[in-house]
């Protein structure tokens, strides 16, 4: 069992830009863990989420709804989903005890469509020490259509590393909806994340001068200080990279309770021979 000498599940919170694809994740995730008896705990920390597809078993628009606060603040909708933030974080201990009541081998948490009202609110940061900051890390995920220009990619590279900074929590890069990528396009965009020297020239050819320069100096200190180096392709719709999640938080806090620990692509092998049987 993942983190089973605590008394918390470890806990990974889906972080992104809008539209992403962070809900998708936690549903295919949920469905996907399922089948592998894995106990996978669901939560929705997006108070402005319309609907969601998964079994949310703590969500947050019990206790806070958006369209509610927009009309006794008199707020549109940016700063009603900040006054949001706000308004958890003042709820926080009741929110963690109810989260501690869960039980589960793992929580996975779908934040809020907007990323910095995740990294940059200090609700945020509140909630990860209540809930346990040395059993907590983030999957963050990379727009599969902004990373097929190379400052569009290095942006990503730049605002993960800005999440991980400011959240203090160890940090796992997924490429998102890889599938809707053509498969020389897929393979360009995991060489820029592997090797850094054909991403500078890929920069040089695209634009050039100092904004280029200084993308370089930072990745080139990004390299030094990655914890989990390179870019993993995911797509939710096709299950596929759901199990290189799993190693990571298996690396990160501890085995399960299968003999398949570890292998993840044994995992992957067994689930298509099961959907082709």
């Amino acid at each position: 069992m993942v983190g089973q000498d605590s008394g918390t599940p470890p806990v990974l919170f889906v972080v992104g830009t809008a539209g992403a694809g962070k809900s998708s994740l936690v549903t295919s995730f949920q469905r996907w863990s399922r089948f592998l008896e894995t106990d996978v705990i669901a939560v929705n920390l997006d108070p402005g989420a319309e609907r969601v597809h998964y079994d949310a078993e703590f969500d947050v628009r019990d206790l806070i709804s958006l369209t509610e606060v927009m009309t006794e603040y008199d707020l549109g909708p940016n700063g009603a989903q900040i006054l949001a933030a706000d308004l958890l974080a003042s709820q926080a201990g009741d929110v963690a005890e109810q989260l501690h009541s869960l039980t589960g081998e793992m929580m996975i948490v779908d934040t809020p469509g907007q990323v910095e009202l995740f990294a940059f609110r200090e609700a945020s940061n509140h909630l990860i020490e209540v809930l346990g900051r040395e059993q907590s890390a983030i999957i963050y995920l990379f727009d599969p259509m902004l990373s097929r220009s190379p400052s569009g990619f290095v942006s990503q590279m730049l605002l993960s590393s800005i999440v991980e900074f400011r959240l203090g929590l160890p940090t796992k890069n997924f490429l998102s909806k890889s599938d809707l990528l053509d498969p020389d396009e897929l393979d360009k965009i995991l060489e820029w994340s592997e090797r850094l020297e054909i991403l500078e020239m890929a920069l040089y050819d695209e634009a050039g001068g100092q904004r280029t320069e200084f993308a370089i100096n930072q990745l080139r200190l990004m390299q030094q200080f990655a914890q989990s180096p390179g870019l993993t392709p995911l797509s939710s719709e096709l299950e596929e990279g759901l199990a290189d999640i799993l190693t990571f938080a298996q690396a990160m806090f501890g085995g399960m309770n299968d003999a398949r620990d570890g292998f993840a692509s044994d995992i992957e092998h067994e689930k298509d021979v099961d959907d082709f049987v």
